[in-house]
């Protein structure tokens, strides 16, 4: 029986049971005697060991952390003077108030928390200041959000400008170049809120890698440069595939209440071009915000059928305008992106009557896209996803079938091998006779 134990391992766990007993001399040690055994377990237990990709990538994260948090040392000239404190650049993008805004969606039932929000508000200030010194300035920076994966998670910001740089000549033609449609605004994410040089900015969007990735549902990893296995094939990395989804997020979830945006009259298509409303004045009552009529998408609507926003260009000097089937700003009971209330879940946080609370946070809560939350509080108005960047199922999900086969071919016809007639034998023995002579 000894030998039995000692080879199933139970005699030395018993003995470092028993030694816990006989060292810590409890007065119930049958009643604890479980407690002391699941102690001596976990004292057993082997933490699995890291490869040397994992912990290259953990020793890089803590580096970062301690860079943006290290005092840098004061420069000095060659003559050993101190110089003169660099001025900081003319323009800075407008960045919006991080950590209030992450008080606001606390209160809609997001969070954060305070560490890391202030990792990232200090990560995207300090990545403004880079990007100006490069001279990529940008306008307006807003943080997206967070997208969770299996190995790593996401954070997101988006970048916009007034004018894009052309692209190169040599570079592959976009439908919708940056600035324009799906491209309006540029996208930068990280796996760590730590200094500027963790943030890598995302490829510009084709209709062909939107139509592909709304037939797929995967789950990211959490590095930009790994395969999406699945059918149909996505030859663009994850890095296409999570450009893919925030363009699906960002224009069926981002709305706000009616009358802070406003139709550009000076554009040449008014309906589709918005600016900011300078004269709007919030709800008196908040109760007011929880009905569907008063909230409005201020994002272009993606055609399903072409997977952008805008018609292509025809050729020709005579161009057709065609009628954008839904304008910018359209109330959430007539867009036919949200049909209705039902997309979105208008709501107060627990325990709060907006009627008699004129301060109270409304949010509107997506349903298709699990995570998308828009906050309004007074004239803050908070537009975030934290998810899994997967919308949700309606039906049990089927791939899609595979394409129809193609036709065999036809064979061709056989061709009959040439038949060459045998010379006659008298004639050959003639022909050797006179070789002879």
């Amino acid at each position: 029986l000894k030998k039995k134990l000692q080879e199933s391992g139970a005699w030395d766990h018993l003995a470092k049971t028993l030694l816990y007993v006989i060292r810590d001399k409890p007065g119930n040690a049958l009643e604890v005697f479980e407690t002391l055994s699941q102690k001596a377990r976990a004292s057993d237990a082997k933490v699995p060991e890291l490869d040397q990709k994992e912990k290259d990538k953990a020793i890089a994260a803590i580096v970062a952390m301690a860079n943006m948090y290290k005092t840098p040392p004061p420069p000095k000239t060659e003559e050993g003077e101190d110089p003169e404190p660099e001025a900081p650049p003319e323009e800075l993008p407008v960045i919006p108030d991080l950590m209030y805004n992450a008080s606001v969606i606390g209160e809609a039932g997001v969070g954060l928390g305070e560490e890391e929000v202030y990792k990232l508000s200090v990560s995207i200030h300090e990545f403004s200041i880079a990007q100006g010194k490069k001279e990529n300035k940008f306008k307006t920076i807003r943080f997206f959000g967070k997208i969770l994966g299996t190995g790593a998670d996401y954070y997101v910001i988006e970048c916009g400008k007034d004018e894009w740089p052309e692209p190169d000549e040599n570079a592959p033609k976009i439908p919708e170049p940056m600035g324009k449609g799906v491209n309006k605004y540029q996208y930068w994410v990280s796996n760590l809120a730590g200094s500027s040089s963790t943030w890598t900015a995302l490829p510009p969007l084709t209709p062909i890698q939107l139509k592909t990735a709304k037939q797929m549902r995967k789950f990211f990893t959490g590095e930009l440069t790994a395969e999406v296995k699945g059918y149909p094939y996505f030859p663009w990395k994850e890095a296409g595939y999570l450009r893919a989804q925030i363009a699906q997020i960002t224009h069926g979830t981002v709305v706000s209440p009616k009358g802070v945006w406003k139709n550009d009259e000076e554009a040449e298509d008014p309906k589709q071009s918005i600016k900011v409303n300078e004269n709007y004045k919030p709800a008196e009552k908040a109760s007011s915000l929880l009905s569907a009529s008063m909230w409005c998408h201020h994002r272009a609507y993606i055609m399903p059928e072409l997977n952008r926003t805008t018609f292509p260009e025809t050729e020709g000097d005579e161009e057709e305008k065609k009628s954008l089937p839904v304008e910018m700003l359209t109330t959430l009971d007539n867009d036919i992106r949200s049909k209705g209330q039902w997309a979105f879940s208008l709501c107060t946080p627990f325990g709060v009557r907006p009627g008699s609370c004129e301060n109270a946070v409304v949010c509107a809560k997506s349903i298709k896209w699990p995570g998308a939350v828009c906050a309004v509080k007074g004239k803050t108005i908070v537009n975030v996803y934290v998810g899994y960047g997967v919308s949700k199922a309606e039906t049990l999900y089927k791939p899609p079938p595979a394409p129809t086969p193609a036709d065999e071919f036809k064979l061709p016809a056989e061709q009959e091998d040439p038949i060459t007639q045998p010379e006659p034998v008298e004639e050959k023995k003639e022909e050797g006779e006179k070789a002879d002579a």
